[in-house]
């Protein structure tokens, strides 16, 4: 019988400048840089027996069963960057910043999921271009004359606790930071050139039998619109104004073919083309390209965003599908960047029955300054009531009702408090600090 959960050492990686990069790019820019991204380090994931479980635009996510292989693996990435930066001209450089982390983790639908896939995703934000950083977790169970490493700092666990983080050390060398043994260890790898030039051709072939497939459905779609079962003659000859109207009329697929008009004009960068294409995609399920799309739209205009892009967005964060290494950007993105405006969408999912959209979504309050003590007693309520909420979750719901304050919320921990489940320590605490405060008022 296969094992619900497994121990694995996860790497996770992104690129630096990543967005800039590729909203000032042509489509055909971004596909040869991001092939060229995995001709250089797919080969190296490889050579350490790692198994690439995802990779979501600059974004990779490798599993191993040695915490030494995915260390010295993380290192040799660099160091084969760092000798193709050396040659390669400016718009053909990659930079990356690398994260290590080890831990029980399941897998669903091709991804995987738990607290160590969390943790990774916090140590990787905090890593710079070139670096390597590990977890104690990685280091505890390496072979550590394999690699020098330095603390760097720590990283507060959910809950309660910390675990400190550490840094593969670099020296001297640009062209190989990391001494260069690991990746010597592979021999010689395939030449990335021709890789991205077979890879290029084959997505080329693809994309024309796509189009001819779809076109085939845009000619339909056309003899029904003729017939007047779809769009409006007055929608007029841009393909914006039809992409939009075929919206309305639930029709994603059209709105796409429309918008694929201005593919080859400079309006396909346009933050109004983008909304509707982020739209578009998301009612056809493509999570991952429609908040890519709504991402670039919201850099190029905060504005640019009308309700129904904003409660698009709002959706990812309780789509269990939406990818998690993509999710701390989009809360950054509606929490930071739309802010308030995207309050209403957000506090929806309040009562959610996913514990980590509420959270979720409560973060994107906080973030853009929306939240209310209504709203954190809500959470914690939820989270208390919920019967798979997990230790973690009620500490936490116990710190959000501290918080709170008010006659609910002390009802609440006085019940927690009560019930000697996980939580209760927190809760007698914050009895007793406001008892302390109140005290001390009279």
């Amino acid at each position: 019988m296969k094992r619900a959960e497994q121990n694995l050492v996860l790497l996770l990686s992104d690129m630096k400048g990543f967005t800039a990069r590729t909203s000032g790019q042509t489509r055909e820019e971004n596909a040869r840089m991001l092939a060229l991204h995995d001709a250089l380090l797919l080969p190296v994931v490889r050579g350490y027996r790692g198994r690439k479980v995802k990779g979501l635009g600059d974004a990779l996510l490798a599993a191993f069963d040695s915490p030494t292989d995915a260390v010295l693996c993380a290192m040799a990435m660099q160091d084969r960057l760092a000798a193709w930066n050396s040659k390669a001209q400016p718009g053909e450089r990659i930079e990356i910043r690398i994260a290590l982390n080890q831990g029980e983790v399941r897998r669903s639908r091709g991804d995987l999921h738990g607290e160590a896939v969390q943790l990774a995703l916090e140590a990787e934000a905090r890593a710079e271009a070139g670096e390597v950083l590990l977890t104690d977790a990685v280091y505890l169970s390496m072979n550590k004359t394999e690699a020098a490493t330095e603390v760097v700092g720590e990283v507060l666990l959910h809950g309660s606790g910390r675990i400190r983080l550490r840094r593969a050390v670099r020296g001297a060398d640009p062209r190989a930071p990391y001494g260069g043994r690991a990746l010597a260890r592979l021999g010689r790898l395939p030449n990335p050139a021709r890789a991205v030039r077979l890879r290029m051709a084959t997505e080329s072939a693809l994309d024309f039998a796509r189009k001819r497939i779809v076109w085939a459905a845009a000619a339909l779609l056309l003899i029904a619109a003729a017939a007047g079962e779809h769009v409006s003659s007055g929608t007029g000859n841009d393909p914006l104004d039809r992409a939009e109207a075929l919206l309305e009329s639930r029709e994603p697929l059209a709105a796409l073919v429309e918008l694929d008009r201005l593919a080859d004009s400079p309006r396909a960068q346009d933050a109004e083309v983008q909304v509707v294409r982020g739209k578009a995609e998301h009612a056809l399920g493509q999570l991952g390209p429609a908040f890519a799309d709504f991402a670039a739209a919201v850099k190029q205009d905060p504005r640019a965003l009308d309700e129904g892009a904003i409660s698009a967005l709002a959706d990812l964060l309780d789509a269990e599908a939406f990818p998690a290494v993509w999710r701390p950007a989009l809360l950054r993105l509606l929490g930071e960047q739309v802010g308030r405006a995207a309050a209403p969408a957000v506090r929806r999912l309040l009562a959610s029955e996913r514990a980590a959209a509420r959270d979720d979504a409560l973060h994107v309050l906080e973030l853009s300054g929306s939240a209310t003590n209504a709203d954190r007693i809500a959470v914690a309520r939820a989270d208390l009531r919920d019967p798979r909420a997990s230790c973690a979750a009620r500490r936490s719901a116990m710190r959000r009702l501290a918080v709170a304050g008010g006659s609910e919320a002390e009802a609440l921990l006085a019940r927690a408090a009560e019930a000697r489940a996980g939580g209760s320590v927190e809760a007698r605490d914050a009895l007793r600090r406001r008892q302390t405060a109140k005290m001390a008022e009279r």
